[in-house]
């Protein structure tokens, strides 16, 4: 047997592009895609009864895109001028309206808190914005603290930058931080802490007195680290990962990390409100309270770190796009996306299903599961025909997410696959307790 073109992964491929795959929080979402998702979604393809699915999965848009959006789109791309559609680094004048209005905007919106142009940074959606952060930031053997549950791509992006992922759970009770547990894994060699507000998946919003204390934390550890190393001590860089927060139930107010701690990245993007996940936009902003030093810092490098990881700059359409999305506020309705979410946990409450905390915002419910294993349980539903996310794919087993994106019609469509399945997992549940009385 000819074996000179067998292949060998680990030495074709790079091996820090290969450990971020080989990430266990990456794993189990690529496992859970490729070996259930995708599965049942070829299936009802191939009988052609895709539109009986009820899909609650992830927050891919179930409605056309937003009609403003579009027309917008449409306005941007013909060309001004010559340099229309040339390269839109923050260079480009072309784009500067767009920054200025993102900057006018977060000073409105968190003053007393400041930020200018030259400190907002566009980028390919959140995840651009994230990894560009993480990337810039990290050595070798560099630790990123986060909490989990969390997005599955956080702990692929540290390993592929050679960091270290340490992970901290949040309190279950009241899906809130974990402060001591933060604080206690801190170490001389933390680089990076990244918090997610409103959180993915349970729709926590931070208070501003959780906010102040966790800043507290950090402050505490930045002296630490003057008395210790002099003028050579470091921060900790606080990255706050903000997709949602302009998505907020019950009027609750939203309240940045970059408030209360000057070292912070703040990461938006716009494919949540505008849902439209497909358009990769976003941005970095660094306020004011970032000391001057850091911030000419920045801006020196990060648009350098994103021309070196791949030039991951929004095409130019879309950063013009912004100054509409800012001006005229283009989103979903939130209001009908919370009607969506009331109908939901009365659908499922009504049932019986256990719902620990409402969402305070995001587009995302968790729910215990009726069975153990969620997994399980989110194969049981989707032969009813309702599709969802097994918690353990977000490293919080024995609960399911269930995505708000989903329209109006597939809502009321599950609520006869939520009950079916809730009441075989009791009978099921039910008969193993009789079993083992009688063992």
């Amino acid at each position: 047997m000819d074996t000179t073109n067998i292949q060998n992964d680990e030495l074709i491929l790079s091996q820090r592009i290969l450990s971020g795959i080989n990430s266990s929080h990456y794993q189990r979402i690529g496992a859970f895609v490729q070996n259930e998702y995708g599965k049942i979604l070829s299936a009802h393809k191939e009988s052609s009864s895709l539109s009986t699915l009820c899909d609650f999965t992830f927050g891919n848009p179930h409605n056309m895109a937003l009609p403003t959006f579009l027309s917008s789109f449409h306005k941007y791309i013909e060309p001004l001028n010559v340099g229309w559609y040339g390269y839109c680094m923050a260079t480009n004048p072309n784009t500067e309206p767009s920054r200025q209005i993102v900057a006018l905007n977060l000073s409105k919106r968190f003053s007393p808190l400041s930020f200018q142009s030259e400190d907002i940074y566009l980028v390919k959606g959140n995840f651009g914005g994230l990894y560009t952060c993480i990337s810039m930031l990290l050595n070798p053997n560099d630790e990123v603290i986060f909490p989990i549950p969390a997005w599955f791509c956080y702990e692929a992006m540290i390993i592929s930058c050679q960091g270290i992922s340490i992970e901290v759970n949040i309190n279950l009770n009241t899906f809130e931080l974990n402060l001591d547990e933060i604080k206690n894994k801190i170490t001389d060699r933390t680089k990076i802490l990244i918090i997610n507000t409103p959180h993915n998946p349970t729709g926590k919003i931070y208070s501003s007195t959780t906010l102040e204390l966790l800043s507290n934390i950090l402050l505490e550890e930045y002296e630490r680290r003057q008395q210790k190393y002099g003028h050579q001590a470091q921060p900790i860089w606080l990255v706050s990962d903000e997709a949602y927060n302009n998505i907020l139930f019950n009027n609750n107010k939203f309240y940045s990390p970059a408030e209360f701690y000057p070292y912070t990245f703040l990461c938006y993007t716009y494919a949540k409100t505008l849902l439209n996940p497909g358009i990769r936009l976003g941005y970095i902003a660094l306020s004011e309270k970032v000391p001057l030093n850091y911030r000419l810092l920045f801006q020196k490098y990060l648009p350098q770190t994103l021309i070196v990881n791949g030039f991951q700059v929004p095409d130019c359409v879309t950063q013009y796009l912004v100054q509409d999305i800012e001006k005229l506020a283009i989103s979903i309705d939130i209001e009908n996306l919370e009607k969506k979410l009331n109908s939901v946990l009365d659908i499922l409450s009504s049932i019986g299903y256990e719902i620990p905390v409402k969402p305070e915002g995001t587009f995302y419910i968790l729910i215990k599961s009726p069975l153990e294993d969620d997994q399980a349980f989110c194969r049981l539903l989707s032969k009813y025909n309702v599709l969802c996310l097994p918690g353990a794919v977000l490293a919080i087993p024995g609960y399911f997410r269930i995505s708000l994106t989903a329209n109006e019609d597939m809502i009321e469509r599950s609520r006869e696959g939520f009950k079916q399945a809730y009441e075989e997992a009791m009978s099921s549940n039910s008969n193993q307790a009789i079993q083992s009385d009688n063992k």
